[in-house]
């Protein structure tokens, strides 16, 4: 039996009685699912009553002939009819922190915990009282280690309304994520997380193509129309930094948007589009190019410098042209080096590092909160230097599950370098993507085909073994912060 379970038993029966009455203030013993596991490990019935009506027919019908072990589980403003005190065994009221006398009493009583997570902190006592802060600690590796509140979060998750034009969409579904991987539980909602991305996989082929082209006057609708919109927005005579963190999907902007909420900070979030293929050869390429990116570049940061210093001093605009003396680019720091030069353009890569390394969204959202309290830190000090921030990204990164690895053969007309990734395929031509896709029909309705490549729709990958990546065009992906920070 288990531990907790015989706890609940001693407290809630009594030797020689079968029927017995208890008043549950904190409402521990109405979860069904504390219900069932006492029942199925003890045979013990808790019945929750709400009015002596009700036990009057409960008992007269089912209980006073049986032998059964029944608990009533009663309110502290419940009234026995006295007739009934011969039969059933009035107990002292009983709470779940009765039983776990080390930890605050107010934070258990506030928690709603499940049976497990009950479990989890009732097999691990201490011999001192521990803090309200520390309770809440332990309770949160409950959670994280039984998976509690999975179906409730799941729940949320699948209810949330999707407009893929609208900000609330995917900041609802992010902050939503950021509680469930936290709590160690993305794979138990990965079957949701499917239905969003077919929704959001409707509204990729009916208007990304277009949004490519798009007004960029209100906001930049995809990466390529970022500096055309700084440049429409800011008079020659503002201070404006960008900062592109590298592979940071939206939900893990959520955890840095909180820590600079802590430092005062009131961001104001949007979001954009990826380019497709969502790798950083073109989509990092598209954002500081300012238009559409071509396929022969070379991703390192001497052409990403080049291209931002370029576009803001050959502006077609003369009021709006820079001198190059005015225009900076620093890789790998959120610090300016001169904090006098008006457009500063910063390329932070340290959580693509951490989230290629990653074995699981957990492990991520672990490495992201370290990562993002410096981070915030950094941005507080741009912020304090008078500049007009804006943060996004190059593509986000989802965890996407093995098909298999390219045979050689497959790879032979591959386009060039980088035009094979785990999650995109780039071909010489159209009629060797063509061949490919025909020779692999089973996985021909998971694909994006646009002309000479072809990225998953799905969560799946072109290696043998699961890892966290990007490329695709899934939601996770795709849809990417991008957050002004006004001075």
């Amino acid at each position: 039996m288990d531990k907790l379970v015989g706890a609940i038993y001693s407290r809630t029966t009594l030797e020689g009685k079968h029927l017995t009455i208890v008043r549950n203030p904190d409402g521990f013993l109405s979860r069904p699912d504390v219900q069932q596991r006492v029942l199925n490990e003890s045979n013990l019935l808790l019945l929750p009553i709400k009015t002596s009506l009700e036990l009057r027919v409960r008992f007269e019908l089912y209980d006073k002939d049986s032998c059964s072990k029944v608990c009533y589980i009663v309110s502290n403003t419940f009234e026995m009819l006295p007739d009934l005190y011969q039969y059933i065994y009035s107990l002292p009221a009983f709470s779940l922190s009765d039983l776990l006398p080390s930890y605050d009493e107010v934070e258990i009583r506030q928690s709603d915990i499940s049976f497990e997570a009950a479990s989890y902190a009732y097999n691990r006592q201490y011999t001192y009282n521990l803090s309200a802060h520390e309770t809440r600690s332990v309770l949160r590796d409950a959670r994280a280690f039984t998976g509690e509140d999975m179906y409730k979060y799941g729940s949320k998750l699948s209810g949330t309304s999707l407009n893929w034009d609208n900000v609330e969409t995917i900041t609802s579904i992010s902050e939503l994520l950021v509680e469930i991987i936290m709590r160690n539980g993305y794979e138990s909602v990965e079957s949701i997380i499917t239905n969003l991305n077919e929704s959001f996989q409707e509204y990729l082929d009916s208007k990304y193509f277009a949004l490519l082209t798009s007004s960029f006057i209100n906001k930049p609708k995809t990466v390529n129309r970022i500096l055309p919109h700084l440049s429409f927005n800011h008079s020659r005579f503002e201070k404006v930094a960008l900062i592109v963190i590298d592979g940071m999907s939206y939900w893990q902007y959520m955890v840095l948007n909180k820590e600079l909420i802590s430092k005062g900070i009131t961001p104001k979030c949007d979001f954009t589009l990826s380019w497709l293929p969502s790798i950083t050869k073109l989509s990092r390429q598209a954002i500081f190019k300012g238009d559409v990116p071509a396929a022969d570049y070379v991703q390192n940061p001497s052409n990403e410098s080049a291209l931002w210093k370029k576009f803001w001093t050959e502006l077609g605009n003369p009021d709006k042209r820079f001198n190059e003396f005015d225009v900076e680019y620093i890789y790998g720091s959120l610090r300016a080096n001169d904090t006098m030069k008006l457009r500063q353009a910063f390329v932070d890569v340290e959580l693509d590092h951490k989230m290629h390394s990653s074995s699981s969204n957990k492990d991520l959202y672990d490495l992201t909160s370290n990562w993002a309290r410096k981070a915030a830190e950094d941005i507080a000090v741009l912020h304090n230097q008078g500049f007009v921030i804006y943060i996004t990204t190059d593509h986000g990164n989802i965890h996407a599950h093995k098909w298999r690895a390219l045979t050689s053969h497959e790879k032979v007309f591959l386009y060039q370098n980088e035009s094979r990734g785990s999650r995109h395929l780039t071909y010489q031509d159209h009629n060797a993507l063509t061949s490919f896709l025909d020779s692999n029909m089973d996985i021909r309705a998971e694909q994006m085909v646009h002309d000479n490549w072809t990225i998953w729709r799905t969560s799946k990958c072109f290696k043998n073994q699961d890892e966290i990546t990007h490329g695709g065009s899934h939601f996770l992906e795709v849809v990417i912060p991008f957050i002004k920070i006004e001075k």
